[in-house]
């Protein structure tokens, strides 16, 4: 009994539960297991049908439909975190706010998304011009979508301060199966990069009447005063969101611009399957991660376990996905989709290796938002808005879409590390806790990589006679074998402790 006791005191970073805090760490555990139960029970049930979607999709979209649909979407993304403000990070950070501010803010967010949307479609056919593209309709269209955001937004905020992920899970499903589907069916009937509008209108439409449902909110008429503050800290989020968003799509916007529209099709194919795997898993972490972070924001200890903990969790994962990817990536794409599309081998290499630094960067974001550091992640998207697309500029210049790609490997430590060390500084973590949980997932990638790459050399005389599906196969499970086995040889304990973690949670 006492043996148990003990381990129940200890936390997943190996150190001691603090005294007086057994039953609210344990009550909040059992939260967190269940809110990433619901959320990769959701993902599960709708991954088939998202890849096989996919797979339809490529094969009858044109490479210039898919950098159609990209240059309109740049121009969505952005306003449509204009359109939310950064009300849903508010509502979630700000338990403080009563039932009455609540309802002005419901008022506010869909009298700001309607002035969006307005503004969205008189600089629409300005943007389709500078994209020298025609299809200025689907620039108006995709603005239509706006409209619901200012609709979502407070609800989504409620939804997440009571880590109500059961919700907020089954409304992520069925946004995602409703479009997937829809996009598949009018991709096959022939409506060409409108079926990429198509799939989105729906998919938000029937999310949005969920969480509406879900979580009703009256309406009052704004009262300045008393929502000055998450409108302050609002206005800093979507300051930083939407520099965020114009620089993450600024790689976009400068292929469409200098290489055209089939260039950005093939690159934005790249970035899609680079990002697919890590985004899968960090997703799954990222809707626990936010409402759990809310709730510990003024328990600095809380908030390094958890920290160190979803960081392991990520490393493991993320890290041997995007570097088998890396290694596997000229048969991944001839396998997925097709001959016509190898120009995304080389960006798919380099977006593979970004897209670990990038996990660890959105992760961090999201805890110093909930230390309401929004001003600092703030001036960092305005730093990253100006430096990146220079950069973009530079290498599309000399090197095309694997210059792109890579640039954002290479400007990594300027745009991400000064994330870490605010965080560090801010809640007290030192360097070599977070080296100690990330360490042992790098190890074993590294290991994993140079031995896929040893049996590439080692076959170079069959491979060419092998069908890609073959080669990619055969990658894929030999370097799986190896990472399992060296992490499990290597670091078990690690692993054990997550293990222990769940079944406390089943038996609590």
């Amino acid at each position: 009994m006492e043996s148990q006791q003990q381990e129940s005191g200890r936390d997943l970073t190996g150190g001691a539960a603090p005294e007086g805090g057994a039953h609210d760490r344990r009550a909040l555990d059992r939260q967190v297991a269940g809110g990433l139960a619901w959320t990769v029970g959701a993902k599960l049930a709708t991954q088939l049908l998202t890849w096989g979607s996919l797979l339809v999709v490529v094969r009858h979209l044109t490479k210039a439909d898919y950098g159609i649909g990209e240059m309109a979407g740049v121009l969505y993304v952005v306003s449509n975190v204009a359109a939310e403000f950064g009300v849903a990070g508010a509502v979630l950070n700000m338990p403080e706010l009563s039932d009455r501010v609540l309802a002005q803010l419901h008022t506010f967010s869909i009298s700001l998304s309607v002035l969006v949307f307005i503004v969205a479609c008189a600089v629409s056919p300005s943007l389709a011009a500078f994209y020298h593209t025609d299809a200025v309709n689907l620039f108006l269209a995709n603005n239509v979508n706006l409209l619901l955001t200012g609709f979502e937004a407070v609800p989504m905020g409620l939804m997440g301060r009571d880590m109500d992920y059961r919700r907020l899970s089954l409304a992520e499903a069925a946004l995602v199966m409703v479009q997937a589907v829809v996009t598949m069916v009018t991709a096959i009937l022939g409506w060409g990069y409108w079926a990429l509008f198509a799939g989105m209108a729906c998919g938000k439409l029937t999310a949005t009447i969920l969480v509406c449902s879900w979580k009703h909110v009256g309406f009052a008429w704004p009262n300045w005063q008393e929502i000055k503050a998450p409108v302050r800290l609002g206005r800093q989020s979507a300051i930083g969101r939407i520099s965020a968003s114009l620089y993450a799509y600024s790689d976009g916007i400068v292929v469409g611009r200098m290489l055209g529209s089939s260039s950005l099709g093939v690159y934005r194919t790249a970035m899609n399957l680079a990002s697919a795997p890590a985004e899968k898993v960090s997703t799954l972490l990222m809707r626990t991660a936010s409402p759990l972070f809310a709730r510990v924001q003024t328990d600095h200890a809380e908030v390094r376990r958890y920290y160190l903990m979803l960081l392991e969790i990520l490393s493991l994962i993320v890290m041997p996905l995007m570097g088998g990817l890396c290694m596997v990536a000229d048969s991944a794409v001839l396998v997925i989709f097709g001959p016509n599309w190898t120009g995304a081998t080389g960006p798919l290499r380099w977006l593979a290796i970004f897209m670990i630094i990038r996990t660890v960067g959105t992760l961090t974001e999201q805890v110093l938002n909930s230390q309401r550091l929004m001003s600092f992640t703030m001036r960092m998207s305005l730093f990253n808005f100006f430096l990146m697309p220079a950069a973009f500029a530079t290498a599309a210049t000399w090197f095309g879409t694997t210059g792109v790609a890579a640039a954002w490997a290479a400007l990594a430590p300027l745009t991400v590390a000064p994330l870490v060390v605010k965080l560090l500084r801010t809640v007290g973590l030192s360097v070599g806790a977070v080296l100690g949980v990330v360490v042992p997932a790098l190890f074993g990638t590294v290991v994993m990589c140079g031995a896929i790459f040893g049996l590439n050399h080692y076959m170079t005389g069959e491979w060419p006679m092998a069908a890609p599906w073959v080669r990619l196969t055969v990658d894929t499970v030999f370097g799986a074998v190896v990472y399992v086995s060296l992490t499990l040889g290597l670091f078990g304990d690690r692993i054990q402790r997550y293990v222990r973690f769940l079944k406390s949670m089943k038996s609590a």
